[in-house]
């Protein structure tokens, strides 16, 4: 890198500031061809950036995991859901550390910025595996490759054997230790954005800013046109001025100009940033407020709604899926449920267990799980037909004894 770069990103880090957050990012993306700087911390200042980012942490988070075996031909729960899965970072019952639903969404926050999310071991039990983990800011975790092929970690530059790191990572380049950054190789688009977004509030922070001229038939020396220009700006510039009524004297007038197509194409510019983060995230348009077009997600909400999942969420659920499964005994798997994000209206739901329940998929009880309803008597038989009362219960009374029994 050369002096000058070296100098323009030091005045850019001090224009901006330190973050309270140790990041690699200034050298990571850098500047921007619209000369803004774009790291992971300036680039959540982009509100694009920051819905897919929390859209995707909360989708994910919010998702139940289970851990899975395979029983001949059925997958089925484990009957004792390992620790490691139930509360991986032992906030269930303990405030002081994460729970399950915060530490995924800090691993997904990783992912959506940095393209890659570590946590690492603190405990395990009796046989070896783990049953806590704590999440890592990215900045203290270097990878690299050792001399046998396998990743090597260092957290805080000390080393840390690899059996202790769960490394999720997102899309990477063949032979690369770590997946690449959304925020690096988006920079310029993500820069583009923000300077339209600066360009935009000095815009209207200057009400009188190119909104009009003031003329006045005699030739003014420079001193009193300065000190016409700002008196004028001091009481009409800024929101706080906005509408105010305006008095010239000495036979000066105002002539309004309207705003030229260069100051009005900053909306376009807003809206072109914001469909190409969605883009890079892949999170339909819809979610991030643009609903005035067509769109290839589908022809409704639904339709996109299934296609933000299956396109979508399913890479990242099968990131989360593989990391947990690596740490659980073998022959077992981890799962996320994602019945949550299919739930339809009630109608809907309804109708679904109906078929389900006609076609022996779910039991009365199964069902009722679904809605959060308790299990009721004779709900666990399959078996049992929908119109008729279950075979093994009495709901018959016995009949009354005759007269002189």
């Amino acid at each position: 890198m050369s002096l000058l770069r070296r100098a323009a990103e030091r005045r850019v880090m001090q224009q901006w500031g330190d973050s309270s957050i140790p990041t690699n990012g200034w050298s990571m993306a850098g500047l921007s061809s619209a000369g803004v700087p774009v790291s992971d911390q300036t680039a959540m200042q982009l509100s694009a950036v920051w819905a897919c980012v929390r859209i995707l942490s909360t989708a994910v988070s919010g998702l139940p995991m289970v851990a899975m075996r395979q029983r001949g031909a059925v997958t089925e729960p484990v009957p004792d859901q390992p620790a490691i899965v139930v509360d991986p970072f032992g906030g269930f019952n303990d405030l002081r550390y994460l729970s399950r639903r915060a530490g995924f969404q800090q691993l997904a926050v990783s992912l959506g910025l940095r393209g890659n999310g570590y946590a690492m071991v603190l405990s395990r039990d009796w046989l070896y595996r783990p049953n806590r983990l704590t999440v890592i800011h990215p900045d203290r975790v270097k990878v690299d490759w050792g001399d046998d092929g396998a990743r090597t970690y260092q957290v805080d530059r000390q080393p840390v054997s690899a059996a202790d790191m769960v490394h999720l990572m997102g899309m990477c380049l063949p032979g690369e230790p770590t997946a690449m950054s959304p925020i690096a190789y988006a920079r310029h688009t993500i820069g583009l954005g923000l300077a339209a977004e600066q360009y935009g509030g000095r815009f209207f922070d200057k009400g009188a800013h190119l909104s009009g001229v003031i003329t006045v038939d005699a030739n003014l020396d420079r001193q009193t046109a300065r000190q016409m220009k700002e008196a004028f700006e001091a009481s009409h510039s800024g929101m706080a001025n906005a509408h105010a009524i305006g008095v010239l004297s000495g036979g000066a007038k105002w002539q309004s100009i309207s705003v030229t197509p260069e100051d009005a194409q900053f909306l376009g510019t807003r809206a072109a940033s914001t469909l190409d983060v969605a883009m890079l995230y892949g999170v339909p348009p819809h979610m991030l407020g643009q609903v005035d077009r067509t769109t290839s997600w589908g022809t409704g909400i639904e339709q996109q709604g299934i296609g933000f999942g299956t396109y979508t969420l399913d890479p990242w659920i099968g990131i989360y899926e593989d990391a947990w499964t690596a740490m659980l005994p073998r022959g077992s798997t981890a799962k996320l449920d994602t019945t949550s994000l299919q739930r339809t209206d009630t109608a809907g739901r309804y109708a679904a267990y109906t078929q389900a329940r006609t076609s022996g998929v779910l039991t009365i009880n199964e069902a009722r799980a679904k809605e959060n309803l308790p299990p009721v008597k004779g709900g666990d038989d399959i078996f049992a037909p929908l119109n008729s009362a279950h075979s093994g219960t009495d709901s018959a009374p016995p009949p009354d004894p005759m007269p002189g029994e």
